[in-house]
């Protein structure tokens, strides 16, 4: 069971929460209720809840100052709602330093905003658990940030081609089946009491995001992908591309959410909405006709619509990055150096002098950022190394209003990534299939293919096969066989199943050919491996 402790100091509000849900439909047990901050932290301190739901004013220690103790000393569970009233804004905005999971305003607590609060930290407590118990399997509990970095790729165009990106989406679950979609860039104007940069900033601005998404799902299903600290974009479904259809429905969604993010944390929220498409493959075209339309977003402080009839930006092609693209890519793959400086630097001489073409610019710069942080291994944590002393890091792209800006980003980020591989290319490589490795062992239920990892790595097939075999001095598809005759082997030991049943949880077509693969590893069948174990069994209790 999910343990729950409740702090408030009116009694009726903590009967009130109580007798709100039927808590063991959600698995949980309501351990404890408090009616002070200090109570509140003795109670954290023996009980060892999950989730904690405390008023942000009380006697003794506020929420926030129980919440803040309770943080450094157990880390990010248990998990807090904090509960806030209408007259407590500018101090509810305090609680995005201490990274509470959800707000809920108490003159508008219902059975249901309670009860999304909850399933929402329920799947974010199941997201930490999975993760602390089971590393191995971070690439799955942690879809959210693969997901991201898949729209962001479909954004930038960085995908090979149609089937690459249909992979993807089934590898991440995503579903784009609705009629059509639109895409629309935020920007968070955030208030004067928070810094320009920092650690504050980080929390204030992921704060923000993260009530956005609430407030979006809360009202339809759709996607919210974090661009930058200040932007993100969200590719929302509609019934038909016809604008005159569906502009109205998601003007009056927007505005909801930039409003209860005005009341939460005294911010502004404007952006823009791009044409409607049918086609998932082509929701860049969305994302690009937002694009262009972001600056008169910027200039009116609300939310403006793209329509066929604008011609705001085209009268400068945007960058054509394809033409780049695998070029780049074989740069990244093989550690090219040389072959990455000439690259960016021929991207360069291409925007130097020529003011109008920003928005392409921060586009083909945002597209060679992506690629680095997802090709190369440890490829984000290399880029914020190079950008650690800039006030928002390399995320500071997308707030450059300057060519000269773009000009010195990009060249900062040439040479900080070819100084940091002409060290480390002989560990990048190792790491690369080290995560392919990792990969294979997550997925051993599938029938994984060297193309098929090649997509979600973003290698080109033969490159990943002749690293594999360098590396792991072995080659790709040997590895994984050996590697599920050995997880069949442990299986059958712990006795978990059939070997039909082993062979099914091991991606095999059939029992028989996964017994004629095993028996070319093993040199003996699946059935003379268990009767050799329960011959060693029954010898070992004589």
């Amino acid at each position: 069971m999910i343990k729950l402790l409740i702090a408030d100091d009116e009694t009726l509000v903590c009967v009130g929460l109580q007798s709100m849900l039927k808590w063991e439909q959600y698995n949980i047990e309501i351990v404890g209720t408090a009616h002070n901050g200090g109570q509140a932290e003795d109670m954290i301190d023996t009980l060892r809840p999950d989730i904690v739901i405390t008023d942000i004013k009380m006697p003794v220690k506020s929420g926030l100052e129980v919440a803040d103790s309770v943080r450094k000393k157990y880390g990010r569970i248990p998990l807090f709602i904090i509960l806030t009233s209408y007259e407590e804004f500018e101090y509810a905005r305090a609680a995005v330093e201490v990274q509470a999971a959800d707000y809920l305003v108490k003159l508008e607590l219902t059975p249901q905003s309670l009860s999304d609060s909850i399933v929402k930290v329920i799947a974010i407590l199941e997201d930490y658990r999975s993760m602390e118990t089971h590393p191995s399997l971070e690439y799955r509990s942690n879809l959210h940030a693969q997901r991201d970095k898949f729209f962001i790729r479909l954004f930038n165009n960085l995908f090979e081609n149609r089937n690459q990106f249909t992979l993807h989406k089934e590898d991440l679950s995503i579903d784009l089946s609705e009629p059509a979609y639109t895409v629309c860039i935020c920007r968070i104007t955030e208030p004067d009491s928070v810094p320009p940069s920092g650690d504050k900033l980080v929390a204030f601005c992921s704060s923000t995001l993260q009530m956005a998404k609430s407030t979006l799902l809360t009202d339809r299903p759709c996607f919210v992908t974090g661009l930058d600290l200040r932007n993100f974009a969200i590719t929302i479904p509609v019934p038909t591309t016809d604008a005159n259809v569906w502009v109205p429905d998601i003007a009056k969604l927007l505005n909801h959410m930039a409003l209860i993010l005005r009341n939460y944390f005294n911010v502004t929220i404007m952006g823009s909405v791009g044409y409607a498409v049918e086609d998932p493959y082509l929701i860049r075209d969305s994302y690009l006709a937002a694009r262009q339309m972001l600056p008169h977003a910027a200039q009116q402080n609300e939310f403006v619509f793209f329509t066929r009839n604008d011609t705001a930006g085209q009268e400068t092609a945007l960058f054509d990055f394809s033409a780049m693209r695998s070029e780049m890519r074989r740069a990244f793959e093989e550690i090219d150096i040389r072959a990455l400086h000439d690259i960016i630097t021929k991207m360069i001489e291409t925007f130097e002098g020529r003011p109008d073409a920003l928005v392409p610019a921060i586009d083909a710069a945002c597209s060679v950022l992506f690629m680095a942080t997802s090709m190369l291994a440890e490829g984000e944590e290399m880029i914020e190394q190079i950008f650690e002393n800039e006030p928002e890091g390399y995320r500071g792209i997308y707030q450059m209003h300057a060519m000269e800006d773009i000009i010195t980003w990009l060249i900062r980020f040439r040479d900080g990534c070819c100084e940091n591989l002409s060290s480390r290319k002989q560990s990048y490589k190792a790491q690369v299939v080290s995560n392919v490795q990792d990969y294979i062992k997550r997925n051993l239920d599938v029938k994984l293919t060297l193309n098929h990892v090649a997509d979600v790595f973003n290698f080109s097939p033969n490159y990943l096969s002749h690293l594999f075999s360098k590396v792991a001095k072995i080659n790709f598809v040997e590895y994984i066989t050996e590697t599920k005759i050995t997880a069949a082997k442990e299986m059958m030991q712990r006795g978990e199943g059939r070997i039909y049943e082993i062979s099914q949880k091991l991606g095999y077509d059939s029992a028989f050919y996964f017994s004629k693969v095993f028996k070319k590893v093993e040199g003996i069948s699946p059935r003379e491996f268990l009767q050799r174990i329960e011959s060693e069994i029954s010898n070992g209790r004589s």
